[in-house]
């Protein structure tokens, strides 16, 4: 997540749609004078060795936590961590929630966007911790409250606050959307085209993944329902 104060953006991070990446491509350009949130450990040590740059002016003051000290907080403090502003996947309502009223309404809000099929299969495959998971469609039933996660980041009282969405599968031709100059732009896309955090778990199969989501065709009904707006605005389908 970044409230680029420099450049008049704030980057609403989403789950699953190569985040980490983009924010870190982002990082080419911002100033000492931005808010950013930590990317994890090893990241923020290529984003300092590439940029100079880490989570910055993202701490809670000592009045803040005085005044509204958070279970959070708490597990930050015992882990002996200062407690943060905002955590990288901040929703869009907490982020207006610390913005003075003059920075939410006038900077441009970034966000990106995936086939909704297609981030689920990723959220399956992505598995840091080895253990065996159970069978694609067992495990969407359980996890279905992942679907539309997203929205988080996109909606704040049902209504979109974003303005310049990056779609996933056209992430280098939509960064030339964003409202900032062409040398910027080509700053991100140079430092974009060279990197891929959080991935190698996926080992693409179009034909396997068609049968794990036929066979998952039951969350099929859910994901229309809470995934209309990308589906809606940017025609995504389900892949077949």
């Amino acid at each position: 997540m970044i409230i680029s104060h420099e450049h008049k953006f704030i980057f609403l991070k989403p789950f699953k749609v190569a985040g980490s990446s983009f924010e870190f491509a982002l990082s080419s350009i911002l100033g000492p004078s931005d808010v950013l949130t930590y990317l994890g450990p090893d990241e923020e040590k290529q984003r300092w060795k590439a940029f100079k740059i880490k989570e910055q002016r993202n701490r809670k003051s000592l009045a803040d936590l005085i005044k509204n000290f958070t279970k959070q907080d708490k597990r930050h403090l015992k882990s002996l961590r200062w407690p943060k502003v905002l955590n990288p996947h901040a929703t869009a309502e907490e982020v207006a929630a610390v913005c003075p009223q003059t920075v939410w309404d006038e900077y441009i809000k970034i966000s990106l966007v995936r086939n909704p099929w297609d981030y689920l299969l990723s959220f399956y495959y992505w598995n840091p911790s080895g253990i065996k998971r159970k069978p694609f469609a067992e495990w969407m039933f359980d996890n279905r409250h992942l679907i539309g996660m997203n929205n988080h980041q996109y909606f704040i009282n049902r209504d979109c606050v974003v303005d310049c969405f990056i779609r996933y599968e056209h992430m280098m031709n939509d960064v030339d959307k964003m409202p900032l100059p062409v040398e910027k732009i080509l700053a991100i896309k140079k430092h974009l085209s060279v990197t891929n955090f959080k991935s190698g778990f996926r080992k693409k199969n179009k034909i396997k993944e068609v049968r794990l989501l036929e066979e998952a065709s039951s969350i099929d009904p859910i994901i229309h329902t809470w995934c209309d707006f990308e589906i809606q605005t940017f025609g995504y389908v389900k892949p077949s």
